[in-house]
């Protein structure tokens, strides 16, 4: 299907879009400025008003007038000299050179460079350029580092070029418009575009918005907050280089933090006050990697909550302050702001102030060590969960890997209305795919009745039912909670069915969707890894490879459930050679040597158990295309050996039923295996199975030999391959591999 095109207008549409929407929806909370900026621009004329857009689109504040050549605007000197008249663009001053040199081509700065040649006598511009590499064959950066030492007035000089330079002004005016729309100030008028051309969705959930801001005061503060956490990231970068100015940079921070307003009241100052605690937490870090310590805890102590409070504790303690310490500690275990807060005040205080507790492991630590182990296969290594799914699966059980996902999906499910759909929800345009309260909490106070009423309805029998009929009324939504997948319902389903009962009635589901209610930031992960499902019983499994920590929020998590009522547990895994592992050693011929265009044109496959053949599959397969010629010199097959052969379909259920619960076995198995995932994802069928390279593994176990080819390797070892380049000869030949590797390892 092809996509709409666009006029040449639809940038300027868009813009007017958005200011439309500003004007009608935050006209309370519009600054002097502000007000001025849509003032101007609505009374340009069209032509300067498509200009400054598509310059607004543009990645910048510096243009040059080459640069902005547009059939649908005409001549640009008219159109420039409007824009500055009404102060939408300047002349360069020193402030915009840096991008200038950044956008500069090489070609432009060498005509700069004789430009500033031009103001020296032959003998002055040689003595300057003695100890410079200025040469038109140097690259841009050392070009420019060079012609950046030369005493000259750059700004003048640019002057004097036959282009036209100008600067973006007004931008904080701009950037306060983005922000009341988008709730951050970088333009993202792309997604406008995206939505005309049917890429993107756009107020699929209401199309009545309520503004993000009633008060002027609270959206500039907003506002504030918004343009410090860039400018924080840009800190930290900037103290990396010039360690030596971090304690004046962040003294200066200090003070004006100090000076952002306190949360008075609502949900919306609430969660300003959140944005300050954060960026209060982060201005702490980097007071506490520059060694200011005291400084640290200063703004630890304005930042509310976990983690700064942990922070804060340790720094007391290193600073020997330790009554301070002992008294905070007393604070966080009484009154916590969240389970994370509370299980480092127990632990800490435990291992530290009480007599009996001096020396123990940390719950973490402990939960972890007294981890039941299980023993998987090796193969598995850097996929230990599913190394334990397969664990499972042998066993019987339905295994899934959902993690978070499954907890977002039930969460945004059951209360996909008061999120997405209800007229106070907080979606405060048509492109907003998460409600901006959820970080806060103030989905909670906000509609604490309804969500109550329906936490009570988990319990009721048509409870699967609801869901189901939720899930299916809105699959596919693109929303930032969770992701769809096909497998969805079989976990949401049981889930809500077996998940048991309170001693109240209610369903235990009921805490954890409460909990994600109230406090979605920090309770949106750290849940366990799998799914466990049967005979009605639920089981959820954290895995942890050797050497594998556990996080403070997957301890949190583990906890709620089990207090739940759940069977939540951590298992710990150790790699073993399994000796009864059933193998699949297999080859394949094909018409070439790229899996996503060529073909199989040949498979042998050998299963093999504790170094016995339980079974063969071999056949050639009709790849419906020509045999080319090298590979029948190769293999000896040609196309009239496969005209009555089997097409990939026809034996693609029997080959999946040979392989299901095998490890793959290849001599080079990216190549072999590549070919057999590629011929079943053309029948929309999935092969993810574990993989074992006879070519790797030799090489790891037999090393310093001359070749490992296949055919080499017979040769060396004397193993019987007497039709190589066939596929079941050759997969026969490659089990003797595996055995040889099997017994080293």
């Amino acid at each position: 299907m092809a996509q709409p095109e666009l006029d040449s207008g639809y940038y300027l549409q868009h813009f007017n879009e958005l200011l439309q929407f500003v004007t009608v929806h935050y006209q309370p909370v519009l600054t002097t400025a502000s007000q001025a900026f849509i003032s101007d621009f609505t009374a340009l004329s069209e032509s300067c008003q498509q200009l400054l857009v598509r310059m607004l689109n543009r990645k910048g504040l510096v243009f040059s007038d080459a640069d902005l050549q547009y059939p649908e605007i005409g001549p640009t000197g008219p159109v420039l000299d409007e824009l500055a008249a009404v102060g939408f663009i300047a002349p360069l001053t020193t402030d915009d050179l840096t991008d200038f040199w950044l956008r500069l081509t090489k070609d432009t700065l060498w005509q700069l460079v004789q430009l500033a040649k031009s103001q020296f006598s032959a003998a002055d511009w040689k003595a300057q350029v003695a100890d410079l590499a200025i040469k038109k064959s140097q690259t841009k950066p050392l070009l420019l580092g060079a012609a950046l030492k030369l005493p000259v007035n750059w700004l003048q000089i640019i002057q004097i070029l036959p282009q036209r330079y100008v600067a973006l002004k007004r931008q904080d005016a701009l950037n306060y418009l983005y922000f009341l729309y988008f709730g951050r100030i970088e333009a993202n008028l792309s997604v406008f575009t995206l939505r005309d051309l049917g890429i993107r969705q756009s107020g699929q959930f209401k199309q009545q918005f309520q503004p993000r801001f009633t008060e002027a005061s609270q959206a500039q503060l907003a506002y504030q907050l918004a343009k410090a956490r860039p400018a924080i990231a840009e800190l930290s970068k900037q103290l990396k280089k010039h360690p030596q100015t971090a304690k004046t940079e962040l003294q200066d921070w200090f003070d004006e933090v100090n000076a952002w307003p306190a949360a008075e009241n609502g949900d919306a100052d609430e969660a300003l006050q959140l944005k300050c605690s954060e960026l209060c937490y982060q201005l702490g870090k980097l007071a506490e990697q520059a060694k200011l310590l005291e400084l640290a805890m200063g703004f630890y102590q304005l930042s509310s909550g976990f983690p700064a409070s942990e922070r804060l504790v340790r720094l007391l303690v290193q600073q020997q302050q330790t009554d301070q310490a002992q008294v905070l500690l007393q604070q966080l275990l009484a009154d916590p702001s969240c389970d994370e807060e509370w299980l480092f005040a127990d632990d800490f205080y435990r291992r530290k102030f009480n007599p009996d507790g001096g020396g123990q492991r940390s719950r973490l630590t402990e939960l972890l060590y007294n981890a039941p182990l299980v023993g998987i296969d090796e193969l598995y290594l850097g996929k230990a969960e599913q190394g334990l799914m397969a664990h499972y699966a042998a066993q019987g059980y339905r295994v899934f890997h959902c993690e978070n996902n499954l907890w977002l999906a039930l969460f945004g499910l059951w209360f996909w209305h008061e999120l997405f759909e209800h007229e106070d929800s907080a979606l405060h345009n048509p492109f907003e795919r998460r409600p901006r309260n959820l970080s806060s909490g103030g989905f909670y106070q906000q509609f604490k009745t309804d969500i109550e009423h329906k936490l009570s309805q988990l319990a009721a029998p048509g409870a699967a039912s609801q869901l189901l009929t939720a899930l299916t009324a809105h699959y596919g939504k693109a929303n930032s909670l969770f992701y769809w997948h096909s497998d969805l319902a079989e976990q949401l389903l049981p889930l809500i069915t077996y998940c048991g009962s309170a001693k109240d009635g209610t369903s235990s589901l009921v805490p954890i969707l409460r909990a994600m209610a109230q406090d979605f930031k920090r309770q949106r992960s750290g849940y366990p890894d799998l799914l466990l499902i049967k005979d009605q019983q639920l089981q959820f499994i954290e895995v942890k490879a050797p050497g594998d920590k556990i996080q403070r929020h997957q301890l949190a998590r583990l906890l709620a459930l089990q207090q739940a009522g759940f069977n939540a547990r951590i298992e710990k895994l150790q790699w073993i050679i399994d000796p009864n592992r059933i193998y699949v050693v297999l080859d394949v011929e094909t018409t070439g040597g790229k899996a996503g265009s060529d073909r199989v044109i040949e498979i042998g496959a050998v299963k093999v158990q504790a170094g016995e053949v339980l079974d063969t599959f071999s056949t050639l397969i009709n790849p419906q295309r020509y045999i080319p010629s090298f590979i029948t010199r190769l293999t000896g097959i040609n196309s009239a050996m496969v005209s009555n052969a089997p097409t990939f379909a026809d034996i693609a259920a029997k080959l999946s039923d040979f392989l299901q619960g095998a490890v793959f076995v290849a001599h080079n198995a990216k190549f072999d295996y590549g070919f057999i995932r590629a011929e079943f994802t053309r029948l929309q069928m999935p092969l993810d199975m574990p993989q074992l390279c006879t070519v790797v593994n030799m090489r790891r176990y037999y090393p310093g030999l001359q070749s490992y080819s296949l055919g080499k390797l017979c040769t060396e070892f004397d193993i019987n391959l007497t039709n190589h380049h066939r596929a079941l000869d050759d997969a026969t030949a490659t089990v003797e591999l595996l055995k040889m590797i099997n017994a080293r390892r």
